[in-house]
């Protein structure tokens, strides 16, 4: 009759199986939404006024971010159990925290285009739209900033509504050669140079 095997020889027959370290799957469930949040920071998306205006950038940021949170949590435990209970290192335990520095450095060093930066595109339309009285500009893009419509205010002010405005209130960037803008409802308006203001606008009952 064969005799059952000690713990010492199991031990010996059958090492306990090393800890998975972080790798290539991780790796890319990492890249993938810093690549998404990135284009969404610099403005790289489907135009909203397009095929493509289903593709709401918030709930894709959301769904990236919500997504590199389980992923650091998956990334933190299985380090902690390849160098604390393995007691072994893995180079794949790099990659991911590389990616977000990366990522992170990139848009610290390179902000985005400003509004002033574009100012020259939106002082042409906004010309454009004094000289033909009762004009309307709707669905605009100019660089990263997408305008639900441009109107003149008399006698002189061109509102440009941003296309993140919601619900009760309206905000976005005004051409108002004259001087601080006159409003409209519950406005605010903070002067960023020259003839620009940036507004915000709540209606109220």
């Amino acid at each position: 009759m064969r005799r059952p095997k000690s713990l010492g020889e199991w031990l010996v027959a059958d090492p306990p199986e090393s800890s998975k370290p972080p790798g290539p799957i991780l790796l890319a469930f990492t890249v993938v939404p810093l690549i998404a949040l990135v284009c969404r920071h610099y403005g790289w998306w489907p135009s909203p006024f397009g095929d493509f205006r289903w593709f709401d950038p918030l709930l894709v940021s959301a769904a990236a971010l919500l997504t590199l949170i389980v992923v650091g949590l998956v990334w933190a435990v299985r380090t902690l159990y390849v160098l604390g209970q393995d007691r072994r290192w893995s180079w794949w335990i790099l990659p991911s925290p590389v990616a977000v520095i990366a990522a992170v450095a990139a848009v610290l060093l390179m902000p985005p285009a400003t509004f002033l930066d574009k100012s020259g595109e939106f002082e042409t339309v906004a010309i454009a739209l004094l000289e033909q009285p009762g004009s309307t500009v709707e669905e605009l893009e100019i660089g990263q900033f997408e305008i639900s419509s441009a109107h003149v205010v008399r006698p002189d002010e061109v509102y440009f509504v941003d296309n993140d405005s919601m619900f009760t209130t309206t905000s976005g960037w005004v051409y108002s050669p004259s001087g601080a803008p006159t409003g409209f409802d519950d406005f605010s308006a903070k002067h960023l140079g020259g003839p620009w203001y940036e507004f915000t606008a709540v209606w109220r009952d």
